[in-house]
């Protein structure tokens, strides 16, 4: 591992080390089981773990100087977890700005938010107001968020009558989410996004919520967000359609988030309604025909992005077919950009792509910038035996040919 100075190595040593001593004298081993395999924690991860737990903000932030991740846990905890319980808060603000998730769970699948309301911390609820993500201090702007979940259609014209402005703020959340290294998901959002009920915050999407947000457009909205949520409730195409009657427009970008998530029926919906096949919504959808006659003339980047939609969509013709215009096998993808094509392959546990990737020349030693995973690893955690099986095999006959 590189240091800046001499200073930041001398204190990771001596972090390192007592990481080790906490290690032996709490009975924890430094492997960490994933299934059947078994993985040393990293050096790193030690001393992060033991800097989080003494509470010394300063050997936290040094460490994570050492571009130590603090997302890679002790195969119990994350070092949020651990920072969440005891605190303070500064090294709980210090590992989300380095990159900690707050919505990643523990063993016992609890969320940093749920170990910090169980938590000794001394500032335990300064903690847990920065992990809540979902709270809105604002008491106009909570009740018109509870009338859009409501589906009531009085309060929120009422509400919006009398304070227009809050259709134009935002929900200002805490610094630290600001300052991420890792882009925030919903952060600071405006009323209107929360029609889209994504991220899920309640079960059930109202069935007026085409009429919750006209009454929204009818008053002026800005931006405009999407959801596997609308789909589920048999939303997904009357909002859709309400919110380009209205004079919203298709930015690329929604185009390929959409199919990144494997949204396709609105993607079916929109060409039904006139919104002309690109070679990105040919790849998504696996249009051989339409792919085969646009990828001639796209750009450079288009291709990339067609062919990492293919993977995800797992189109396995059109991932060739963007393969042979030039798409780079080993390149991170555009979307899902902390992974690789074998990774998404892996995860969808679609052994014929993998092995077609392979034939092209993907590395199964590439890791993702996430979690610092290799695809065998991606499909060992998400229990993909298919394709476990498959990369396996291939590192073995590899290892002894």
């Amino acid at each position: 591992m590189d240091f800046a100075d001499s200073g930041t190595r001398e204190l990771y040593n001596g972090i390192t080390s007592k990481a080790a001593r906490w290690a032996h004298q709490a009975d924890r081993p430094s492997i960490v089981t994933i299934g059947d395999v078994a993985f040393f924690m990293n050096s790193g991860t030690m001393a992060l773990f033991a800097a989080v737990r003494a509470g010394d903000i300063d050997a936290v932030r040094r460490v994570l100087a050492g571009d130590v991740s603090p997302r890679i846990g002790d195969g119990r905890e994350s070092p949020l977890h651990a920072a969440a319980r005891h605190g303070p808060l500064a090294v709980v603000e210090a590992l989300i700005v380095a990159g900690a998730l707050d919505w990643q769970t523990d063993a016992a699948g609890r969320t940093p938010l749920d170990v910090a309301r169980r938590g000794s911390a001394p500032d335990r609820d300064a903690i847990i107001a920065l992990l809540d993500r979902e709270a809105i201090a604002d008491a106009s702007f909570r009740a018109a968020v509870q009338a859009i979940h409501a589906g009531d259609s009085e309060a929120l014209a009422r509400l919006l009558d009398a304070q227009p402005q809050l259709l134009r703020e935002r929900i200002v959340g805490p610094e630290a989410y600001r300052q991420a290294e890792r882009p925030q998901y919903f952060r600071d959002p405006k009323l209107f996004w929360y029609i889209a009920n994504n991220p899920t915050l309640i079960e059930r999407m109202p069935p007026n919520i085409t009429e919750i947000a006209r009454i929204m457009i009818d008053r002026g909205v800005e931006q405009v967000m999407t959801s596997s949520s609308a789909r589920e409730a048999g939303q997904q195409v009357p909002l859709m359609r309400c919110l380009i009657g209205a004079g919203a427009t298709l930015a690329r970008e929604t185009i390929v988030a959409t199919a990144a998530y494997r949204e396709l029926a609105i993607l079916r919906a929109l060409i039904a309604d006139g919104e002309p096949v690109t070679v990105l919504l040919a790849a998504a959808l696996s249009d051989v025909e339409q792919l085969r006659k646009l990828i001639a003339d796209a750009t450079s980047d288009d291709i990339q992005v067609a062919f990492a939609l293919a993977v995800i969509n797992q189109n396995h013709e059109a991932a060739k077919i963007a393969l042979d215009a030039g798409a780079d096998v080993n390149a991170f993808l555009p979307v899902h950009a902390h992974s690789m094509a074998l990774h998404q392959a892996a995860v969808n546990d679609d052994v014929a792509m993998i092995e077609m990737l392979l034939a092209r020349g993907a590395r199964t030693d590439a890791r993702d910038t996430l979690w610092d995973g290799t695809p065998l690893g991606w499909s060992i955690h998400e229990n993909r035996p298919a394709a476990r099986a498959f990369l396996e095999q291939y590192e073995s006959s590899r290892a002894s040919g």
